[in-house]
């Protein structure tokens, strides 16, 4: 390899997606953390997804 990795990143080659990927590679669960659905949400979830979308305090964005 002609490139080597930082020291600093060492040990960092496994997080949240990684475990989450693996635990979704079962045949039996049901991932909802990744991709794009293909059919729509009931009436009932949109209504409530649009009162949550208006409140300032919630955003999908971690801390810096």
């Amino acid at each position: 390899m002609k490139f080597k990795n930082a020291k600093r990143i060492e040990g960092l080659d496994s997080n949240v997606w990684i475990e989450f990927t693996k635990l979704a590679a079962d045949p039996s669960v049901v991932n909802l953390g990744q991709g794009l659905p293909d059919i729509s949400p009931p009436s009932y979830v949109k209504e409530v997804l649009s009162k949550v979308a208006l409140m300032d305090s919630l955003n999908q964005y971690t801390r810096g």
